[in-house]
């Protein structure tokens, strides 16, 4: 019987320490993986550079670099729009509120970075409609 509790002792040790370890030093935020669309990060990287540069307050080059977004999101609907309908759907409406919001005669700041945030979001998670 002492041998058995020893047994579970060097056990459980060992894998209690890892975890402890793990849980505080490996604590990265966590990075959004593939959704029902699949990897979609080059897409975030994209929105995520845009809403940099709004927040600099450069909407023209905010409107420029949200093409390089447009042109993926064109490029991959004929493969992302049969993988799930509905999310693609939701990351679309999302695309066009940022687009729109970005190309009116006069952009408000406020309005673009809102409407970036939400492609954000929906990039993020498609299974979620954009406000």
């Amino acid at each position: 019987m002492k041998q058995f509790l020893l047994a579970i002792f060097l056990i459980a040790l060992p894998v209690a320490g890892f975890s402890a370890f793990e849980s505080v030093f490996n604590s990265a935020p966590a990075v959004a993986g593939p959704t029902a669309l699949g990897d979609l990060s080059a897409m975030q990287a994209v929105v995520r550079d845009t809403l940099a540069i709004v927040e600099k307050g450069d909407l023209v080059a905010a409107e420029k670099r949200i093409t390089d977004f447009e042109t993926l999101w064109d490029q991959a609907e004929p493969t992302l729009r049969p993988m799930n309908k509905d999310a693609w759907s939701n990351v679309d409406a999302g695309s066009d509120g940022a687009l729109k919001a970005l190309r009116s005669k006069t952009p408000d700041a406020a309005k673009v970075k809102a409407k970036l945030e939400a492609l954000l979001a929906s990039l993020i998670d498609p299974s979620k409609a954009v406000n």
